[in-house]
């Protein structure tokens, strides 16, 4: 029975010693501090993968501008997205965005130059600018407006499941059988 007991803690060390470190895939942004000149704000958040260099989840709102509050859920076709620089739209798969709002996303480092968005979060300036399509694909604009400055995006990794817990339910399950076949072993 020790035996046993032995080998597994050796099984345990063994895998414990080959586990790779957990780490998030994509960061969930979220939009703070932004107001327009002029008034109005942007508010909101969208996820990004820059391994993939993908956007999914948008959801972001604009206030107070000439085309009223306005929801982006989309990428501009037309636009990137760049890990620096990003661009959305009202809504995805329109034949012809001339006229239709389009906010962009142009993230800076603290003096100003451009910096790209990571996988491991954190916050960054951001300067917002909203414009509207000039062509059918959006690859041109005019701007309508900007913001003032001291607005950023806080980003946070979202959370995996940790190869390390999914281990320690494992050893967990090793131990108890362990333990019942010690119990089982031992005269009544």
């Amino acid at each position: 029975m020790i035996r046993s007991a032995v080998r597994v803690a050796i099984f345990a060390v063994l895998m414990l010693a080959t586990v790779p470190a957990a780490s998030a895939d994509d960061v969930t942004w979220t939009l703070t501090g932004l107001t327009f000149v002029g008034g109005g704000t942007a508010t909101g958040s969208f996820t990004y993968d820059a391994t993939t260099d993908t956007v999914t989840s948008i959801d972001i709102v604009t206030t107070g501008g000439p085309s009223g509050t306005v929801t982006y859920t989309a990428l501009d076709p037309g636009y990137g997205p760049y890990a620096f620089d990003m661009a959305f739209v009202p809504a995805p798969s329109l034949s012809d965005y001339v006229g239709q709002p389009a906010l962009e996303l142009q993230f800076q480092d603290s003096t100003g130059g451009l910096e790209s968005l990571t996988n491991a979060g954190g916050v960054v300036i951001v300067d917002v600018n909203e414009f509207v399509c000039t062509n059918a694909v959006c690859s041109t604009a005019d701007e309508v407006r900007g913001t003032l400055d001291g607005g950023t995006v806080v980003g946070v990794p979202t959370p995996e499941p940790s190869a390390l817990s999914l281990l320690a339910i494992g050893l967990l399950g090793l131990f108890a059988v362990a333990g019942r076949k010690i119990l089982r072993a031992q005269p009544a």
